[in-house]
């Protein structure tokens, strides 16, 4: 994204010339100095009004070489009378000459064209005095020269030539980004306007918002039909211009400089709920980006935080740019004391003239305004979301709940944002969450995460085993901003439990590590009757061919699939051929496809559980039950069996961790702190099963069973999933002598377990040979 610094100012020799460029509502105005004999006291003159302009000016029918003719000159005070007011005002050559909201009488060439103009700056001259086409005006001498001094402060002058700007084009277009407090870099731009030529800068306008990626406009200026018009141009140079135009995602608003008029504000209101509803970066701009767009980017730096010595160096880098005013000097405070100062404290903070504002809250002062102006509170929430640090749209409510955003984890990582920063997370319907910026689920359960997950393109604020989009109550097309909350305030938690893997066999010291794959076999839960593994057909991890091999290896009969849908499988089958046999318990019906999220705490989850366990007690094992790694969901439904079958705490939390020795080698005696910092995990888990946060003294076989009744279970159907796991049953329905994986994954018959139908009759033929050596020992 193309960042726009400010440039320094060009110095150009002094210009001696009779030409003058200058400022008037969003046009160029050029006064020609003619040399007249001047009267010794100037003349009252008659006049009628001729024509009311588009910004309320109105348009005398004397002409100019009367009026200096007559003695008048630049610097004098005027009185003008016109539809029963006599107002008093400064004879002068540019809008800007005068502050916000007060009158002048100008001379002024426009298209050619030389007139004498009645105006306010920034107002509207007609409306506010109801002067109308044909009314009767005088002008007299107030005092000779009394405005002299002010008038030569603040005279400007500016060429339309770029070579007069040192051939730069930011600095001709008066292109820049918004930096002040409280705005995200590089998502608000004002420039003059890139579609109409009227001052020749259209071309480098347009060009400098294609590079800076603008896709919003707010055209403060111009019409539809008068885009249209600049765009059949000779001498258009637009086309980016036009094809935001084209897409809709131009605003055209046509506003007055009338800033305190009601119609203003109307207008404004209209264009900023455009920007609330359309993505960033955004471009304000009017005819040169001076007067109005400079107002309105006042207002949105004042909204976001921005001093008031902010909005001033802002406003006035626009009048270095064209008129080369010298930072700090005595011409660049008047203009700005003049312009956007007056502007703020009579329009926004709704103050009398002159009042010192330089220690207000203008946040407070702009949100007043903006609701003056009809925008209401919900609106301006999402107008700050628009323009805060980071912000975005919630593109997709995923499977598993989280909400994920168009927030590129790029431009997250660009802007200074770093894996264990907390952030705080706005939602435009006020939710608030203060949660770790990390790369995965490295938060305890139930808590808040902003996930940069690798392989992804965007961010996506979650609930680790919860569902983000219920508890905040958003949905699609939402906004949101991140905002950074406390720099590396989450690093220790993160660089703890911060887990890197790879999917490469090689890496791993066997297929059953590799694969996550292991036998259940606490309490009363018989050898090879229960396992559990990543996931034997989505090879999303490069696994299932492994897990494959090793359920076959095991004579696995029934499968729970906590991840998948059964519509799923078919495409897996598709893309992965390595997995007969678990094609062959498919085809068979001996998979219960759950298609749970990581919400355990959800009663879906639980209704897919009771499901997956009411499928093991219909059905004879060994049993299988995974999700795709084998860790989170197959995690809860291992400590929920566990229990069931009377392992205590610390075999659950063992079988539990396993899985992560397995993918990331996690051991106690490797980082005790590491493992049980990530053990709470699954400590959480069986809390939440048992319904306590105190496990002293628990039963967590009864409070399990307790579980699967409350989820729908009976009685009959529980004893018959303890019955089928038991010691009690033999290990392998099939007849076939049961095997204990090996370190090759092969495995080998076991002898000795008592399980095995054969085995009490050696065991009493070996008693028998036993004792008759002892009845011959006690013979000798």
């Amino acid at each position: 994204m193309l960042r726009i610094r400010r440039r320094a100012k060009i110095v150009l020799a002094a210009v001696f010339s009779t030409l003058l460029v200058l400022q008037g509502a969003g046009s160029v105005w050029t006064t020609t100095s003619v040399d007249v004999v001047q009267a010794a006291e100037p003349q009252e003159l008659q006049t009628k009004v001729k024509a009311i302009e588009k910004y309320g000016n109105i348009v005398l029918e004397i002409q100019p070489e009367a009026v200096l003719s007559a003695g008048y000159e630049a610097g004098d005070m005027v009185y003008l009378e016109v539809n029963g007011k006599k107002l008093e005002m400064p004879f002068c050559t540019n809008f800007s000459d005068v502050d916000t909201g007060d009158l002048i009488l100008l001379d002024y060439t426009k298209n050619g064209v030389r007139n004498i103009l009645a105006a306010i700056n920034m107002g509207h001259f007609a409306n506010t005095h109801g002067a109308k086409v044909g009314d009767d005006v005088k002008i007299s001498l107030k005092e000779k020269g009394a405005y002299r001094e002010e008038y030569e402060i603040r005279h400007l002058e500016r060429t339309n030539n770029i070579a007069d700007y040192g051939n730069d084009p930011v600095v001709y277009a008066n292109f820049r980004q918004n930096d002040t407090t409280g705005i995200k870099p590089g998502i608000l731009y004002r420039s003059s306007s890139p579609i109409n030529n009227e001052i020749k800068r259209a071309k480098y306008a347009n060009d400098l918002a294609e590079q800076a990626g603008i896709k919003t406009v707010m055209n403060l200026a111009d019409t539809p039909e008068e885009i249209n018009t600049y765009a059949g141009q000779a001498d258009f140079a637009s086309p980016y211009y036009k094809k935001l135009f084209d897409e809709g995602s131009v605003k055209p608003l046509s506003m007055s400089v009338d800033v305190g008029g009601e119609a203003f504000g109307a207008k404004l209101a209209e264009g900023l709920r455009f920007l609330i509803d359309h993505n960033g970066p955004y471009l304000v701009h009017c005819t040169e980006g001076k007067d109005r767009a400079g107002f309105v980017s006042a207002v949105l730096s004042g909204l976001m935080g921005a001093s008031l010595d902010e909005i001033v160096e802002d406003y006035m880098v626009t009048y270095e740019n064209y008129y080369h005013v010298e930072k700090g000097s005595s011409k660049y405070k008047k203009i700005a004391e003049a312009n956007i100062v007056a502007s703020m404290t009579t329009v926004v903070a709704g103050l009398p003239k002159g009042t010192d504002i330089s220690n207000r809250d203008l946040s407070v002062d702009v949100e007043n305004y903006l609701k003056k102006i009809g925008l209401k509170d919900e609106e301006i929430k999402r107008l700050k979301i628009c323009l805060s640090s980071e912000s975005g749209t919630v593109k997709e409510i995923e499977k598993y709940g989280h909400a994920s955003t168009d927030i590129k984890i790029a431009d997250m990582l660009k802007a200074g944002y770093e894996y264990g920063d907390m952030v705080k997370v706005t939602f435009d319907n006020g939710y608030e969450i203060v949660a770790p910026f990390v790369d995965g689920y490295y938060v305890d359960k139930g808590k808040f995460l902003v996930r940069a997950y690798p392989g992804h393109e965007t961010i996506a604020v979650c609930i680790n085993y919860g569902k983000l989009y219920e508890t905040a109550n958003v949905v699609v097309g939402d906004r949101l901003k991140i905002e950074m909350e406390k720099k590396g305030g989450y690093l220790d938690e993160y660089l703890i439990r911060n887990l890197k893997r790879t999917n490469d066999r090689k890496d791993y010291a066997s297929d059953e590590v590799f694969a996550n794959f292991r036998s259940i076999a606490y309490g009363n839960t018989a050898e090879n009757r229960l396992y559990r593994s990543s996931s034997p057909i989505n090879n999303e991890l490069g696994r299932a061919a492994y897990a494959d091999r090793l359920i076959k290896e095991a004579g696995i009969n029934t499968v729970v699939n906590l991840a998948d849908a059964k519509e799923q499988i078919p495409g897996y089958l598709a893309a992965n051929d390595q997995s007969p046999y678990y094609k062959s318990l498919y085809e068979g019906e001996k998979v219960k496809f759950l298609n749970l999220g990581l919400a355990y705490q959800s009663p879906e989850f639980q209704a897919g559980i009771i499901e997956g366990l009411k499928f093991m007690a219909e059905n004879k094992g060994p049993y299988l039950f995974h999700c795709t790694e084998g860790k989170d969901r197959t995690g809860f439904l291992g400590a929920l069996l566990n229990s069931l079958m009377g392992a205590t705490q610390e075999e659950i939390v063992a079988d539990y961790m396993k899985s992560y020795e397995n993918f990331y080698g996690v051991t106690r005696e490797a980082n005790a702190r590491k493992y049980d910092l990530i053990a709470q995990d699954v400590v959480g888990m069986l809390k939440y099963i048992a319904g306590t946060e105190d496990l002293t003294g628990v039963d967590l076989s009864q409070k399990a069973r307790t579980y699967m009744l409350a989820g729908g279970m009976t009685e009959t159907e529980i004893d018959q999933l303890v019955e089928n796991l038991s010691k009690k049953q033999p290990a392998v329905e099939t007849g076939k002598l049961p095997t204990k994986p090996t370190k090759n994954g092969k495995g080998a018959p076991k002898t000795g377990d008592e399980t095995n139908p054969v085995f009490p009759a050696i065991a009493a033929l070996a008693a028998a040979c036993v004792a008759a050596q002892w009845k011959k020992k006690a013979a000798r």
